[in-house]
């Protein structure tokens, strides 16, 4: 990535990533004079200055002890990953060490939390939540705990559904991902670690688990994707080997696989992104969750990366996973991303293809899915993405779509000018689908959706988001019906 402006200490760190001598004279010079590192989504590094830091940042953690935010989808810049290569080179293992394991930049950026939650340029410079909330990551980052923690409310209103009469929807919802090293070879940068997933929540009058936005309008599209109801229950369970001078990663448990692939810059979750389920994955793909099974990532290259997970697919929540487990309910997934510095003289991108195969009460099928993203510009912090995918008749009945496109443009920091954070997002998605055959019959043969939304940074660890959304022809609902999604969302993340 081409950068109009860099500061001095990341252009000595990008250039000393090219050049182990130039590595070796940087490193003192870093060391001498730290400084916080923002990363814009991850796709730029700023050295952060003046009342760009957040007071709860500075009283929170050292500068020298930062592991910078990742966003999982956007190549970990070098600057950034020498953050944590520094340190003795001495043979041995470290019991829950501090720094992350080596990676190549594809998988740091997918696997690494970092230990940074404080954003900056928020509406409100500090506060004691974002504070005390820092203070707590940075210090269990010490022993080798990171996380992602994310609690939020959501209210969403609706016209034009009605299937159920409900049109009203308050809720709470949470997740905590996280991931433990057990060790770490202090030479290499290889180890072990624990990763795993908590989610809990529900609607405040209503089940969460049986009703929603998505009942109501007879939809396949969920506009509300923040879901995690109605029961408290642990999603991924898994150990995971990093070696091969951090080419190769292993992971083998219970696996939520949606944590792993499927990522994208522009449109990856429902908390500060795009909030319609079909934004955050790729609706055709059967990514499988609180499933065992086993998941590999390997990228020989900073250009190409392949991943690959196969899992059961008939799990049920907060249930022993082994119930059930058997051949004919499993599912097989691969990623092939090329990953591109300066795409046509855009900027960075990356194309995903994504071939499966599934087996459903013993019928065997398949598909295949895509996943673009592409900035629109060297300097620029526009960008666009793109998933799309087809699935047989018999894989299309695990995701209840048997084909699917979703396209859009989102502005990061589109106020970054009056110093507007990073986490600033203006998003705009079009979606369609069809219903899977074996799950019909359908009112409606194409759902489309159009969704506009707004993230604004109010503190340096809360969100507010407001939403807009339409929903044409949902395939169960009423033949040319067309429904108004409001939402309001306020999410906290540390």
């Amino acid at each position: 990535m081409r950068h109009a402006i860099l500061p001095s200490m990341c252009a000595v760190a990008v250039a000393a990533s090219c050049s182990p001598t130039l590595a070796q004279q940087a490193a003192p010079a870093a060391a001498a004079s730290p400084a916080y590192l923002n990363t814009e989504r991850g796709l730029r590094v700023k050295t952060l200055e003046g009342r760009e830091i957040s007071p709860s940042l500075m009283k929170g953690m050292r500068p020298e002890e930062q592991i910078t935010k990742r966003t999982p989808g956007v190549p970990t810049r070098p600057s950034v990953l020498l953050q944590h290569e520094g340190g003795t080179s001495a043979p041995g293992l470290e019991w829950f060490a501090a720094r992350p394991l080596k990676m190549m930049p594809y998988l740091d950026s997918s696997y690494v939390f970092g230990n940074t939650c404080a954003e900056p340029n928020a509406w409100i410079r500090e506060d004691m939540i974002s504070t005390g909330a820092q203070k707590l990551k940075t210090a269990l980052s010490r022993y080798g705990i990171t996380y992602s923690a994310q609690f939020g409310f959501n209210y969403t209103g609706l016209t034009g559904g009605g299937l159920n009469g409900k049109t009203d929807f308050p809720s709470y919802n949470g997740s905590l991902l996280t991931n433990i090293t057990i060790f770490r070879n202090h030479s290499t940068g290889s180890g072990l670690y624990l990763a795993s997933e908590f989610d809990f929540g529900n609607g405040f009058d209503f089940n969460e688990g049986s009703k929603g936005p998505k009942t109501t309008l007879g939809s396949l599209q969920n506009p509300t994707s923040s879901f995690q109801g109605p029961a408290p229950h642990l999603s991924n369970l898994s150990l995971a080997w990093v070696g091969a001078g951090g080419k190769l990663l292993l992971m083998a448990g219970q696996l939520d696989t949606t944590n792993y692939m499927d990522h994208n810059a522009y449109a990856n979750s429902h908390n500060n992104n795009l909030t319609n389920s079909v934004f955050g994955n790729n609706p055709v793909l059967p990514l499988t969750d609180n499933s065992l099974g086993f998941h590999f990532a390997w990228q020989p290259t900073t250009s190409f990366y392949v991943m690959g997970a196969t899992a059961a697919n008939n799990m049920a929540q907060n249930h022993n996973p082994f119930r059930n487990l058997n051949s004919d309910n499993w599912t097989n997934v691969l990623e092939f991303g090329y990953v591109a510095e300066d795409f046509c003289s855009m900027g960075p991108g990356v194309y995903r293809l994504q071939p499966f195969f599934t087996t459903s009460n013993g019928e065997n099928g398949g598909g295949v899915a895509v996943n673009f993203q592409q900035q629109l510009g060297r300097s620029s912090h526009l960008g666009w993405f793109f998933r799309g995918g087809w699935a047989s008749d018999d894989a299309a009945t695990l995701t209840g779509v048997r084909c699917a496109a979703t396209t859009g443009l989102v502005l990061l920091s589109p106020f970054r000018g009056k110093g507007a954070s990073n986490d600033g997002y203006l998003g705009l998605g079009f979606l369609w689908q069809q219903g899977a055959k074996k799950n019909g019959p359908y009112v409606n043969r194409n759902e489309y959706g159009i969704e506009l939304t707004y993230v604004a940074q109010v503190t340096p660890t809360m969100t507010l988001q407001p939403d807009i959304q339409l929903v044409k022809n949902p395939v169960n609902g009423r033949r040319g019906q067309t429904a108004v999604v409001f939402q309001i969302q306020n999410v906290w993340s540390w």
